[in-house]
C-alpha cells in the first residue's frame, strides 16, 4: 500500500513539474510555441513537451529528475539534440557529406538493443540519466545518421587540422575566492583582447612576463593529447577571433585565447587518424561554424545556445565559454 501512495505521489508531482518546466516555454524567441528556431525552421514547444513526456515513460529513471525537480536539465537536453540534428543536417547539405543507408540501419539496430533501463536508486548522475532518456525517445534512424554523418566530418579534418594560439590560463586565486569570479576574469580579459591584434598582443606580452601560465603562438591538433581535446572551442573558432572558455568542468580554469591561425592543409597528424575517438568527439565541434551561417534562436525560456558545450545552457552567466571577433570590442 506504502508503495501506491508513494507512486502516485511521485506521478502527481511529476504532473505538477513537468507542467512548470513546459508552461515556463509557452513563447518562443521569433514566434509564437517556438523553443528554437534554427536556420529558419523553427522547434516547437509542442516537440519538446512531446519528448520530455515520452522520455519520462519509458525510462524509469527520468522518475529520479522528476524528484529533485530536475526536468529542466531534461528538456534542455531534448533541444540540444533538437538542434544538433538541424546543424549536421545544414552542414551535411552544403559540404555534400553522406552516409551509407546500411551503415546507417545497422548502428540503428545496436542503439535500440543498448538502450536498457537505467538504476533508479540514485545511484545514476544527472547529466547520465538526460543523455540516456534523450537517446530512447529519439528515432534510432535519425540517432544513428547524425552520429556518422558528425564522425564522417571529423575523420575528414582531424588529420589536417591545426590551430594556433596565442593564450592565458587563468586559475583560482586561492580557496576565498568567489564562486563565478574566474569567469568574470576570463571574460573581462577576453574582451579587453579583443579590442584589436596589438592589444591582445600586449596584454598576452604583459601576463607572460608576470609569469603567467601564457604563451603565444602554440599550435594545438586535435588529438595530440587525447580524444577528450578534440571537443575543444579552439577546433571550431574561425581565425582572428578572441575566446574565452572552461576546457573542464571538473577544473577550475579557464583559458583565454586568441585564434591566430586555422589551417585544414596541416601536416598530417597520425595519431589523429588513427583514433575514431578523436573524430567522434572532434566532429560536432565541427559545425560550430553553422550556428553563425544558419543562425540558432533559443526561447530564453530554455535559456541561451551555448557555443562552448554546443548545447543550450540555463544563462549567459552559465555557459561554458564565449566567442568574440578581434577588432569588436571597444577599447
Amino acid at each position: 500500500m506504502t508503495t501506491v501512495i508513494r507512486r502516485r505521489r511521485g506521478l502527481a508531482l511529476l504532473s505538477v513539474v513537468v507542467g512548470l518546466v513546459l508552461s515556463a516555454c509557452s513563447s518562443g524567441p521569433g514566434q509564437v510555441n517556438a523553443a528554437a528556431i534554427v536556420g529558419g525552421k523553427t522547434i516547437t514547444v509542442d516537440r519538446v513537451q512531446e519528448l520530455v513526456r515520452k522520455a519520462v515513460d519509458i525510462e524509469p529513471a527520468a522518475q529520479v529528475l522528476a524528484d529533485q525537480r530536475k526536468l529542466d536539465l531534461l528538456s534542455r537536453g531534448v533541444l540540444k539534440q533538437l538542434v544538433l540534428h538541424e546543424l549536421v543536417d545544414a552542414y551535411a547539405r552544403e559540404n555534400g557529406v553522406t552516409v551509407d543507408g546500411a551503415e546507417v540501419d545497422r548502428l540503428a539496430g545496436q542503439i535500440r538493443e543498448s538502450l536498457q533501463p537505467l538504476p533508479t536508486d540514485g545511484t545514476v548522475p544527472a547529466d547520465a540519466i538526460v543523455q540516456q532518456a534523450v537517446n530512447r525517445v529519439m528515432d534510432p534512424v535519425e540517432l544513428a545518421r547524425d552520429y556518422l554523418l558528425q564522425l564522417k566530418i571529423g575523420e575528414a579534418a582531424a588529420p589536417t587540422l591545426a590551430v594556433t594560439m596565442d593564450y592565458v590560463a587563468l586559475t583560482p586565486g586561492g580557496p576565498d575566492e568567489p564562486t563565478g569570479s574566474l569567469r568574470g576574469k576570463a571574460e573581462d580579459l577576453a574582451r579587453r583582447m579583443a579590442v584589436s591584434s596589438e592589444e591582445a598582443t600586449r596584454i598576452l606580452e604583459e601576463e607572460i612576463a608576470a609569469g603567467s601560465q601564457a604563451d603565444r603562438a602554440v599550435v594545438f591538433s586535435p588529438g595530440a593529447n587525447g580524444s577528450q581535446d578534440a571537443g575543444m572551442l579552439l577546433y571550431g573558432t574561425p581565425e582572428n577571433s578572441v575566446i574565452a572558455f572552461q576546457p573542464s568542468a571538473e577544473q577550475a580554469v579557464w583559458v583565454v585565447g586568441v585564434i591566430r591561425e586555422r589551417k585544414t592543409d596541416a601536416q598530417p597528424n597520425p595519431s589523429a587518424a588513427q583514433d575514431p575517438r578523436v573524430a567522434a568527439t572532434l566532429g560536432p565541434r565541427l559545425l560550430q561554424p553553422m550556428v553563425d551561417k544558419v543562425g540558432v534562436e533559443i526561447s530564453p525560456r530554455y535559456g541561451v545556445w551555448d557555443i562552448a558545450a554546443m548545447g543550450v545552457a540555463p544563462s549567459a552567466a552559465e555557459a561554458t565559454g564565449i566567442v568574440l571577433p578581434l577588432g569588436a570590442a571597444k577599447p
